[in-house]
């Protein structure tokens, strides 16, 4: 059993007594596999207050909280403003005046705006259990995995090495501050397992880095790319140059376009099947050195990088064509994967074949 902790701001009593009769009604239809607790606060102060607390699942906000018109649209926003900038778990902003919505709020899986007299309550407690059941909250919550992971590398790496960064004169303290970050990181990914890993890991679906980068995945003049110019070279260095002219694009090509029968195939095909396991091969990049398959993920669609079809655009010109939004970035590759595309991109063209030799002509210098 999960305990699902609700906070809910709301001064109608209408909407309480909404609230209220739809927790109970779904508490007892999962007859103790999960159990909503609610906690109805009634104003901004008591909203801001409830937040001290880190261990809510979800949280309602209504907009007005009091009867000023002035600033009541203004209170529900700062409250969800603060959950946005600080905290983490799934908030519904529960309003009659969603234009009244502070604009910097973006709809998500995790922040979305719904109608009084169009919620869906059921639908919305569904959608806050299976969050509940994905683990998220266990991992990124204030007292989550990552934290402990952060308590026990701080005591049990960093704390006998710090020195290294402390003493350094090479770095400044930017520089000490990055290098530090990364070391934390890879040292939590020592804490995770590299198997069955779930087709989203693949891809930072909002590119982090300010410009383009390695691994960005890019819709440039109709086609899908995928950029794999060396980091090293593609890096924008401190006076926004970087040590390449040119960067490095391989085209992502479309299944059915590569993938003989593809068109045949449904979900209802064995695995027995011919075309499937053709399919098969291609996901398991055994079909070939030239292509490296990318899974589909939301709107982005599954694809066989092509290795053989590439070119190279000159960096004020993808520069200026992200400016004018010619040129999209996509997603990003994630590491391992990004490390595993270079990886083989590299040995394609690395490979060394053996000259052919007439097979007869061995033959008979060895038994003629």
């Amino acid at each position: 059993m999960a305990d699902i902790n609700v906070l809910i701001v709301e001064n109608d009593k209408n909407d309480i007594q909404a609230y209220t009769d739809t927790i109970r009604t779904i508490n007892m239809e999962l007859n103790g596999k999960h159990v909503i607790f609610p906690t109805i606060k009634m104003s901004e102060a008591e909203g801001l207050n409830a937040l001290k607390n880190n261990d809510w699942s979800a949280a309602f906000i209504d907009l007005k909280l009091s009867s000023e018109d002035i600033v009541a649209a203004q209170e529900g926003n700062n409250i969800v403003n603060k959950i946005y900038s600080k905290r983490r778990f799934p908030v519904y902003i529960v309003t009659n005046t969603p234009g009244d919505v502070d604009p910097n709020f973006v709809e998500s899986d995790f922040l979305k705006i719904r109608t009084k007299d169009g919620i869906d309550y059921h639908e919305v407690f569904s959608d806050i259990i299976g969050i509940q059941e994905t683990g998220i909250l266990k991992i990124i919550g204030k007292r989550g995995q990552i934290e402990q992971y952060l308590d026990k590398i701080f005591w049990d790496n960093l704390s006998t090495s710090i020195g290294l960064w402390s003493n350094d004169q090479s770095r400044n303290s930017e520089q000490k501050e990055k290098s530090l970050l990364r070391y934390t990181i890879l040292h939590m990914l020592e804490y995770l397992d590299e198997e069955n890993y779930h087709p989203s890991e693949f891809y930072i679906t909002k590119p982090i880095k300010e410009t383009i980068y390695t691994g960005d995945i890019v819709l440039y003049e109709g086609d899908r790319y995928i950029v794999l110019t060396p980091s090293c070279d593609i890096v924008l260095r401190h006076d926004k140059t970087r040590n390449t002219k040119k960067i490095l694009f391989c085209k992502i090509k479309n299944l059915p376009d590569e993938i003989r029968n593809f068109h045949l195939l449904n979900s209802a095909t064995g695995k027995t099947n011919e075309n499937r396991k053709r399919l098969d091969r291609f996901i398991k990049n055994n079909s070939g050195g030239n292509f490296h398959f990318i899974p589909k993920h939301n709107n982005i669609d599954a694809g066989l990088i092509d290795f053989q079809d590439k070119t190279t655009v000159e960096v004020h010109t993808v520069e200026q064509k992200l400016h004018e939004e010619k040129c999209v970035r996509l997603a990003t590759v994630s590491m391992p994967f990004l490390k595993d595309i270079i990886s083989r991109y590299s040995n394609y063209y690395a490979r060394q074949g053996s000259p052919d030799f007439n097979t007869d002509e061995i033959f008979n210098s060895l038994f003629g």
